[in-house]
């Protein structure tokens, strides 16, 4: 196995030796590529169409449609929803990435902040008083920790977005399976991804069959509210298949990995983000007095530490989001590979040490 680098992780000016996202892929996985070219056919094809069969049996649902990316499948969800009951208000957590704004506001619909609370999950007596006034709501599971709240029922649809939980569970139940619509992204740092592609699951066909139609624009009919050019090739299927043979050893790893941090980090100024049982591990996340500082002695050490979100939402909007605005402050996501070397685990260590 071996790992791929990501541009996105790069650090101005620093020598990164551990980058924060890392695909981990195998020979295997260039020699599926290598089928799908040599076979000629790299555009939507049979290995997309086993994708949506295979990840709809892992989350429990029974349909699924496999798209371009996760914010085209959370876009085309929507706009499925609004064909039986407009969506006037979606709610959106504030501390989340903002694709799930665009996705929202692309679809017309006003994106109502919802906050979260010193464990990022939300603040759920906020989101009940907001509950009533939702046309939608899109609930995350916030760096592949479990947002509890899936498990409540919602007067309105709920769409559960498992883009960083995959692999993961609530009690006895896959995550992805709880809402009106699941919504899945296979992009390359994504515990299931390879390079690009999304998913919309459910129960309810028609809501399928509406994305599937909307994601093929020149055979998409005049009354749809929207039609694009959102399918998923074979080339990307072939990896995302790659990626979830891999998935639960990976997940182990990074669980056996998480639990070492623990032990490095106690006694430590820093205070863990727990995760749940059922969680996925997807990342490591810390709160410190001030994010800024810590995460750029940790570059320094050559560890690409990160804030979990660029900028809340909240931010963005000019609302005030409190819990929002102390988790960009206050917490640093540290790199949780599958994968990593004594050697690098021994800088990881040495790092945290200095910096934490």
């Amino acid at each position: 196995m071996f790992r791929s680098g990501c541009a996105s992780d790069s650090c101005a000016g620093q020598i990164i030796v551990i980058p924060h996202s890392s695909p981990w892929f195998g020979e295997q996985c260039a020699q599926a590529v290598g089928r799908v070219v040599l076979g000629g056919h790299t555009a939507r094809g049979p290995l997309s169409e086993m994708l949506e069969v295979r990840v709809a049996s892992l989350a429990g649902m029974r349909h699924a449609a496999a798209v371009d990316t996760g914010s085209s499948a959370l876009m085309l969800a929507l706009y499925a929803l609004s064909l039986d009951r407009p969506l006037r208000r979606v709610g959106i957590p504030a501390y989340a990435c903002r694709a799930v704004l665009h996705a929202v506001r692309a679809c017309g619909a006003e994106p109502v902040l919802m906050d979260c609370t010193v464990d990022l999950r939300l603040d759920a007596g906020q989101a009940e008083a907001l509950a009533p006034t939702l046309d939608a709501v899109v609930l995350v599971h916030p760096f592949g920790m479990i947002e509890p709240l899936v498990a409540e029922s919602w007067a309105c649809p709920m769409i559960e977005d498992i883009a960083q939980a995959a692999g993961g569970c609530f009690g006895d139940r896959p995550l992805g399976g709880f809402g009106a619509v699941g919504i899945v992204s296979f992009y390359a740092t994504k515990p299931w991804g390879g390079a690009y592609g999304g998913m919309v699951l459910s129960d309810a066909e028609h809501l399928v069959e509406r994305v599937g139609a909307m994601r093929h624009a020149d055979s998409a009919g005049v009354a749809l509210p929207y039609a694009g050019n959102h399918q998923l090739s074979d080339v990307h299927a072939a990896l995302a298949h790659c990626r979830i043979d891999n998935a639960d050893e990976e997940m182990r790893q990074r669980t056996a990995l998480a639990a070492r941090y623990d032990a490095w980090l106690e006694g430590t100024h820093a205070h863990v983000v727990p995760c749940e049982n059922g969680s996925n591990h997807y990342r490591y996340i810390v709160r410190v007095e001030d994010a800024a500082p810590v995460i750029a002695a940790l570059h320094s050490h050559g560890v690409a530490a990160a804030r979990p979100v660029d900028e809340p939402l909240s931010r963005l909007l000019g609302q005030s989001c409190p819990g929002a605005e102390a988790a960009w402050r206050q917490c640093v996501s540290l790199p949780l590979l599958a994968g990593m070397s004594e050697q690098e685990e021994e800088t990881m260590h040495k790092a945290m040490k200095l910096c934490l």
